[in-house]
């Protein structure tokens, strides 16, 4: 009879063998020796039937045990690989919310430069133009406080005779200033601008001061009420003569006895020892150019 070579059948027609000899108690044996012999039986045949086929549950455990290693292995990986796109995806966007974060900051900083560029630029502009407009007043500045002078220099020669010595030290300090180079133009324009202020500042204002004149050809001790810059009046010590100015003649003439009180009471209130009223004085006619 010819073995199979499958270890399976070889078990099963093993069995049918062990079946059809009888197992314990088929032949009225006794139960104890009946029972001993069929598990002497049983194990000879266990071991004759599955000793040959013990190497292929081997080879048939192995052959499982690789593909689902495999499996398994491929499932660690996968989830492995799964955690760490997680982790990359929740790193990758939150450096994208940065990246957009600063992107806008970026647009931002642009657009405060740009506009402050801008606004450099127009300032420029304007520094430009003041620039040029300085250089011709520069320019032309030089000529006009000559000019100035000039006509400042005239007007004392030819005004009224008060305060003289006063206005004129006040032209000759003026003079060296404007002739000095060292002087920067902005400091000899402020000095012009000073002379012409106390200058103009005369017409509006009356004083009374002692002052020596020439009267007739005689040198006289006087006090002489200005009046702005319009006339002159003059009063002895005395008070027994009196007169004023003439501006056409350039020089001092007395007036009639009748106009002293007038005169005096002028004197009183330019000092400020008299309330300020209404005076009849001769001014005589005023030349307007």
């Amino acid at each position: 009879m010819k073995t199979s070579s499958d270890p399976g059948k070889r078990l099963c027609l093993s069995l049918r063998a062990l079946a059809a000899a009888g197992g314990p108690d088929r032949r009225g044996c006794s139960e104890g020796a009946g029972r001993r012999k069929g598990l002497l039986l049983w194990s000879l045949a266990v071991f004759l039937l599955l000793g040959p086929s013990l190497s292929w549950c081997e080879d048939f455990t192995e052959a499982v045990k690789k593909p689902v290693g495999n499996s398994i292995d491929v499932r660690r990986s996968t989830q492995r690989a799964a955690d760490r796109w997680a982790q990359e995806r929740k790193q990758l966007a939150a450096r994208y919310d940065r990246l957009v974060r600063e992107r806008d900051e970026r647009a931002r900083e642009r657009d405060r430069l740009r506009k402050a560029v801008e606004t450099r630029k127009a300032a420029a502009v304007s520094l430009e133009r003041q620039l040029a407009e300085t250089e011709r007043i520069i320019g032309g500045i030089q000529p006009f406080l000559e000019r100035t002078y000039q006509r400042l220099s005239e007007q004392v020669h030819s005004d009224l005779p008060f305060l003289l010595t006063e206005r004129r030290n006040r032209l000759s300090r003026l003079q060296e200033i404007l002739n000095d180079g060292r002087v920067p133009d902005s400091e000899k324009f402020r000095k012009t601008m000073e002379a012409l202020l106390v200058e103009a500042e005369y017409g509006n204002t009356v004083e009374v001061y002692r002052q020596p004149i020439d009267l007739n050809g005689r040198d006289v001790l006087t006090d002489v009420f200005r009046l702005g810059r319009i006339s002159l009046f003059f009063l002895k010590l005395d008070g027994t003569e009196a007169g004023f100015f003439d501006p056409s003649s350039k020089t001092w003439r007395a007036l009639p006895p009748e106009t002293h009180r007038a005169i005096a009471a002028a004197m009183e209130m330019g000092s400020r020892h008299r309330s300020v009223d209404l005076l009849p004085l001769p001014i005589g006619r005023l030349n307007i150019p």
